[in-house]
């Protein structure tokens, strides 16, 4: 079986990964001809690859980190394999609300320390109905049923963000440069808001938006009057770009209680320098990781090599 490699821009490692999971007698060729399989990230799908691949052709396969697109008439499935690395953005986001929501850092901190209330400070021998709930005292936490996420930017990891959001019964709102068609946006969940209608509405805003240099770009998108919008009950959470923040005003907004907190996966200056004033704000509603939110490299490329062998092993038996 011949895997046609429409695309030479692929990366050479995720290239090996393939070649790495292919079952004896598969090949990786770069020339149409009786393929089962095309393989592309940004270069189009056209009659003439179809036509070269003929009746072999059993799938085409698109890296959706890329913008391909398949520009021939086919009759075999088309598949969009996901970068799981990206993904991970998502699943980052995702585990900054939560820790906000539930306070986390409180928790944890307070029970590796023995923080009991005195009044629930006696172990007892727990069962079914018997237990002692709450030892620390915790106040003023609660689930993501019922809120709203407002996510800027609804590309490969907002929409990952918005998919695992919407499994936790929240409401789900977006706003980027284009508006979606209305039927993706049912098919997806989200509602469409103007900018500053998704920063009052919201209880947590989630960017993921591609930072824009200057002139004309987006440096410091979310600067005082943003945060002004916000809930004081509202979180910001940026595992985009550093620089789409204004630093400064959101350190302001934070030791003003303008808004809540924030989870921070990455920072107009990374690593974090050392006289950083978030830092004296980090804790339990300001929570800095060092960019650290996607997944590894080698885990993406060795993922997609694996589920465009299974699509095709699935297509070859039916």
């Amino acid at each position: 079986m011949k895997i046609l490699v429409a695309d030479p821009g692929i990366r050479a490692q995720q290239i090996d990964a393939i070649r790495a999971q292919l079952p004896s007698g598969w090949l990786l060729v770069d020339a149409p001809d009786g393929a089962a399989a095309i393989l592309t990230e940004n270069v189009d799908v056209t009659p003439a690859m179809v036509a070269a691949a003929g009746s072999s052709l059993r799938l085409i396969a698109r890296l959706d980190t890329g913008s391909a697109q398949v520009v021939a008439q086919v009759d075999v499935p088309v598949v969009d394999l996901p970068n799981t690395a990206l993904i991970g953005v998502a699943e980052h986001a995702v585990m900054l609300i939560m820790a906000l929501s539930r306070h986390l850092l409180t928790v944890v901190r307070q029970t590796n320390a023995q923080q009991w209330l005195p009044e629930r400070s006696q172990p007892i021998l727990t069962d079914q109905r018997r237990y002692t709930y709450n030892w620390i005292g915790l106040q003023e936490w609660g689930t993501l049923y019922g809120k709203t996420a407002g996510l800027i930017g609804l590309g490969l990891i907002g929409r990952a963000t918005a998919a695992r959001l919407r499994g936790f019964g929240m409401r789900l709102l977006y706003t980027q440069r284009h508006r979606l068609d209305p039927h993706l946006e049912a098919h997806l969940g989200v509602q469409w808001r103007a900018l500053d209608d998704l920063l009052a509405e919201s209880d947590f805003v989630s960017l993921h938006h591609r930072f824009q240099e200057e002139p004309g770009g987006n440096d410091k998108h979310i600067g005082a009057r943003e945060l002004a919008l916000m809930k004081p009950t509202a979180y910001l959470i940026n595992t985009a770009r550093g620089r789409l923040v204004d630093e400064d005003a959101l350190v302001a907004a934070l030791q003003h209680g303008q808004i809540a907190g924030a989870g921070l996966d990455v920072f107009r200056y990374e690593p974090l320098p050392a006289d950083s004033p978030l830092f004296a704000l980090a804790g339990d509603n300001v929570i800095l990781t060092p960019h650290v939110a996607g997944a590894p490299l080698t885990d993406a490329w060795a993922t997609i090599a694996q589920e465009l062998i299974e699509h095709l092993h699935f297509t070859n038996q039916n």
